[in-house]
């Protein structure tokens, strides 16, 4: 965002690593598995907001997307998503742009469907058209609540310079489908990161093995 850009230390990723693992990674119990939008089964979800509702997760997760959203091959100057997965993180990456004197960026939220008052809009703070964005969510699966931010910015005349994500689940192909749709995406952590998650996957998967083996 700055000609210098910054780098998140080592040690501030670990913590922010282990922040997720410890506050958004809800494991459930073996017979309690949740059904994604998938159809599919799991017995792992990431509650985000649990991360950027606390004031040190959510400093760490501003500091990380502004190191991304200085890689990427057209610097934004708006970032934003879906409410709610991106407000939180949206105005915090505005504010620490802003306080460590890096290009400003501004933040613009799309809405789920269009204020019942006032303006009627479906985006908060809508910038002019030709305005370089990246789109940001804290979750992706299949990538839909991400898609439909895309498609509500590129409507009102937003160009989509990049995606960036807090977690990616590693299914459903929802990083390559945005991939194909609207180029560079980011995932600042994916489900491999989180040997919980992955080890209670696995353990499901090999129970629903044995169930099908014995019928």
């Amino acid at each position: 965002m700055s000609k210098k850009g910054i780098t998140m230390r080592a040690k501030d990723r670990k913590r922010l690593l282990e922040l997720i693992d410890d506050r958004a990674l809800k494991i459930l119990p073996a017979d309690q598995p949740i059904r994604l939008s998938t159809g599919a089964l799991s017995r792992f979800y990431f509650d985000c907001k649990a991360l950027t509702l606390d004031g040190e997760g959510l400093s760490l997760t501003a500091h990380a997307f502004i190191e991304a959203i200085d890689k990427l091959p057209e610097r934004p100057k708006a970032i934003g998503g879906l409410t709610m997965g991106a407000d939180f993180i949206t105005a915090a990456v505005a504010m620490k742009a802003y306080e460590l004197g890096l290009a400003p960026i501004s933040g613009s939220i799309a809405r789920k469907e269009p204020k019942k008052h006032g303006t009627m809009k479906k985006i908060e703070n809508e910038l002019a058209a030709g305005t370089p964005i990246v789109v940001i969510d804290d979750v992706i699966t299949t990538g839909d609540s991400t898609r439909t931010a895309c498609k509500e910015f590129l409507g009102v005349g937003y160009r989509i310079v990049g995606i960036i994500v807090l977690v990616d689940r590693e299914e459903a192909s929802g990083r390559a489908s945005l991939e194909k749709e609207y180029g560079t995406v980011v995932s600042l952590f994916k489900r491999a990161d989180f040997p919980r998650a992955v080890h209670v996957d696995a353990e499901l998967h090999a129970n629903k093995g044995r169930i099908a083996a014995a019928a």
